[in-house]
């Protein structure tokens, strides 16, 4: 961009780089990363996306424990995405939802992923995980100036949100998802 400086003369503005963020969602099922920044305009842009079916939650019995071999593809996986995002020179941010929410071993878990890849996880409470449901939906869908009911069924929990004019106004967390509760059929 070129522009007057205060003698009158042409000179051309550099743009500030982008501060890249990786986001990831350390969920039920899968774990998801998102590498995006935020651009002068407040557009958001996507650089890289990647997503990895882990199945934290797949441990046998009533999922009150992250099993070793869960813990290993969690801790596997987050390795893989913080390399990505050093790749791409991005500050992460990871969150957990119900599957680590809802464990005994999840300080174990939480510990490990940090002494093994860097990353901090903030295991965070169901209606922060719906608020941030709505946020994504705003920033995905044209949907800031409608009244708006978004519901997320993951692996673990189901939040539901009203929203609108970008404010989630009404959220509720439901520990009822699509991830079996036991391995028998009983549910």
């Amino acid at each position: 961009m070129v522009s007057l400086n205060t003698e009158g003369d042409l000179v051309e503005e550099q743009t500030p780089e982008p501060i890249l963020i990786a986001a990831i969602d350390v969920g039920t099922n899968s774990f998801h990363m998102v590498i995006a920044s935020v651009g002068t305009r407040g557009v958001l842009r996507i650089h890289a996306r990647n997503k990895e079916m882990v199945r934290l939650g797949s441990s046998a019995g009533d999922m009150k424990r992250i099993s070793p071999e869960a813990m290993e593809r969690g801790v596997e996986t987050l390795r893989h995405f913080a390399s990505e995002a050093a790749q791409h020179g991005a500050h992460i941010r990871a969150v957990a939802t119900s599957a680590v929410r809802e464990a005994l071993n999840k300080d174990e878990f939480v510990q490990r992923v940090f002494n093994e890849t860097g990353i901090e996880i903030e295991v965070i409470a169901g209606v922060e995980e719906g608020r941030l449901i709505y946020m994504g939906a705003v920033h995905a869908l044209p949907i800031v100036a409608k009244r708006t009911f978004v519901i997320d069924i993951g692996g673990g929990s189901t939040e539901t949100v009203i929203g609108y004019q970008g404010e989630a106004a009404f959220v509720d967390s439901a520990k009822l998802g699509h991830q079996p509760h036991d391995h028998n059929g009983t549910g």
